[in-house]
């Protein structure tokens, strides 16, 4: 998917892109205020990319400096069936409040729809006041009574599994 608007152009991302991609994925980091947690590298988001895992789209600007991201990939409900998941919406600071948020977003909900997904899924912080109103003021509904629950990378490899033949 391709759109041009006001200089920028929003594209799919290939695997020449992941180091841009990366960079987008760590200055979210920063602004989240968890720039350690990024452990991923370049060569295995690649080979991500590459397996089908996930799909992205960058914003350019005519100049090629790289100005926001959207990654997303699939997710299943046993409610709904096929869902969508935007993992990351990123623009830079000094390109937010023109509209390249919304492009961003438009972009993964038509990637959601071309999928045949029956909802678009993701997080926000409960400490992002502007994204929150941003996500509001399009009708997105911010569900407060579920908590979203992870097992990290140690959790999930220490995890004392007491019936590891399920695991195969």
């Amino acid at each position: 998917m391709v759109a041009h608007s006001e200089g920028i152009l929003i594209r799919k991302a290939g695997a020449g892109d992941i180091p841009a991609v990366l960079s987008l994925v760590r200055v979210l980091a920063d602004f989240e205020r968890a720039p350690h947690a990024v452990t991923l590298t370049e060569a295995s988001m690649r080979a991500d990319l590459e397996a089908g895992h996930f799909e992205a789209w960058l914003a350019t600007e005519d100049q090629g400096r790289v100005v926001g991201l959207v990654v997303c990939h699939r997710r299943y409900s046993t409610w709904k069936g096929l869902t969508a998941h935007l993992e990351d919406l990123v623009v830079l600071e000094d390109c937010r409040g023109h509209g390249l948020g919304r492009r961003l977003l438009e972009v993964a909900v038509s990637w959601a729809q071309s999928i045949g997904a029956q909802r678009l899924h993701w997080e926000v912080l409960d400490w992002n006041q502007p994204a929150i109103d941003f996500y509001e003021g399009l009708g997105a509904e911010l569900n407060r009574d579920w908590i979203p629950c992870r097992l990290g990378e140690l959790a999930l490899a220490n995890f004392p599994l007491r019936y590891p033949h399920y695991a195969s």
